[in-house]
């Protein structure tokens, strides 16, 4: 029995089974941090350990809580049942913390994430299916349990330009996860006078707060400028930006409903993002994600709250380019194929360090899952596609193919192009991902941009 105030995503599965990609893809970002006996994979195996541990506690909390619900009348079984995530937790951390102290974590954890989670599907109805909001929510508590660790723990040696860099990211997403909260908190600040000077604060914090020495926009100027190769980047990626702008406006001239093959721009345009930025700008590209994020959710807000003078185009924008997954309030499709390319990425411990001296295939993950093999295979599927896998679903083997034969063709080139270390063992590696990874994608009713890459991920990430 499913609780009446969960409203799940419509025409859409359970997906319970998401519970568990993000507690496997932070083991394997663990596992691959000290396969390769990174530097920094040292200085946070605490840290790494409480993730793990947390994660797999919160994929437990999350299916145990639908276990009782499907249990008729309380039971010795349902209290042994509800107990279960906060025992294991706990004992997985007693080897990281004082007994008390884990017990005590364990017990928060749970008790905030389930009413977290709960509140997600009920304040966003038709927006997630259960096991994308327990996605969604467990990337927001491991972000949370990040930020604390580090800030109690703090940090004796001196701070490099990524470091400084991380910092700056997460108290920016700090700040904006607060601000987030009072608009939950005060409707009053939802009007568009209090919205926008509660934003121009935000803006000051994240630029002007004491989080480095000197101040972030500082650090920031001096990063960009002191490397001429940076800027050139950063110009290829205003020229993208205006491309973007370009694609949609076109699209709202015409007034339609836009197609797959336009959709699927998007995915060209945001893998000429991260391809370029993993290969030779590791750090630009870290910060540049955190900066995506934070611009998609204040326009997503003025969006939601209709406020001018921009409310009304972003409202046309979404309603052109929206798909059936879009169901709900929210801008699901390009939010998750932001997050999708991210998470290899914020997932995978001193991501710069493996892109500089290991291959950097974990860090595209999600760009080979959905920037291109999700791409390739609704284009060939919707062109080409005769032979669906079944009755009750648009998804063609001959879609499944290209998938497959367009990473496996990416890889290749990459490789050719002296831009990817490959071994033996890398390659199995990423044929096993790119298979088990189309499977997925032909069978899953999820949301492919969520769900893919950390499938991927999970493959590549022992290699």
């Amino acid at each position: 029995m499913i609780p009446d105030k969960l409203v799940p995503r419509p025409n859409a599965g359970p997906g319970y089974w998401l519970s568990f990609l993000i507690p496997f893809a932070v083991a394997t970002s663990f596992e691959h941090a000290k396969k390769h006996g990174l530097a920094c994979a040292a200085l946070d195996y605490q840290l790494n350990e409480v993730l793990t541990g947390a994660a797999w506690g919160m994929g437990l909390e999350t299916l145990c809580y639908f276990l009782c619900e499907w249990l008729k009348e309380d039971s010795i079984t349902k209290t042994i049942i509800t107990l279960l995530p906060m025992t294991f937790t706990s004992l997985y951390l007693n080897l990281q913390m004082a007994p008390g102290a884990a017990v005590l974590f364990s017990l928060v954890l749970g008790i905030l994430y389930l009413r977290v989670y709960k509140c997600v599907l009920s304040r966003l109805p038709r927006t997630f299916s259960y096991g994308e909001a327990s996605i969604l929510v467990q990337g927001l508590f491991l972000f949370v349990v990040t930020v604390g660790f580090r800030l109690l723990r703090g940090s004796s040696r001196a701070m490099t330009d990524f470091d400084k860099l991380y910092v700056i990211m997460q108290s920016a997403l700090c700040f904006l996860l607060i601000a987030c909260a009072l608009l939950t908190l005060y409707p009053s600040l939802r009007r568009t006078v209090p919205l926008y000077i509660l934003l121009t604060l935000l803006l000051v914090a994240v630029t002007c707060a004491p989080v480095t020495q000197p101040m972030p926009l500082i650090v920031l100027l001096d990063f960009i400028l002191k490397d001429q190769k940076r800027l050139y980047i950063i110009a290829f990626y205003l020229v993208l930006v205006a491309l973007t702008c370009a694609t949609v406006s076109w699209q709202l001239r015409h007034s339609t409903k836009a197609n797959t093959r336009v959709r699927k721009i998007f995915h060209l345009l945001i893998v000429l993002v991260f391809v370029p930025g993993i290969c030779y700008q590791c750090q630009l590209l870290y910060m540049a994600t955190g900066i995506a994020f934070a611009v998609f959710v204040v326009l997503e807000i003025i969006r939601l709250l209709k406020l001018p003078p921009f409310a009304a185009q972003l409202a046309l924008a979404f309603n052109s380019f929206k798909d059936e997954k879009d169901a709900g309030p929210l801008a699901l499709t390009p939010f998750c194929l932001l997050i999708g390319c991210c998470l290899p990425i914020w997932l995978t411990s001193c991501p710069c360090s493996v892109a500089a001296h290991d291959s950097p295939l974990v860090l595209l993950s999600g760009i080979l899952a959905v920037g291109i093999g999700d791409a390739a295979a609704s284009v060939v599927g919707s062109k080409m596609g005769r032979t669906k896998w079944s009755r009750n679903t648009d998804r063609s083997v001959e879609g499944t193919f290209a998938f497959i034969f367009s990473i496996l063709l990416s890889v290749g080139l990459l490789q050719l192009c002296g831009l990817l270390p490959m071994s033996h063992v890398k390659w199995f590696c990423t044929v096993i991902a790119a298979i088990n990874t189309a499977l997925v994608e032909s069978i899953t009713d999820q949301i492919d941009n969520l769900v893919l890459p950390l499938v991927f991920y999970i493959f590549v990430g022992y290699a």
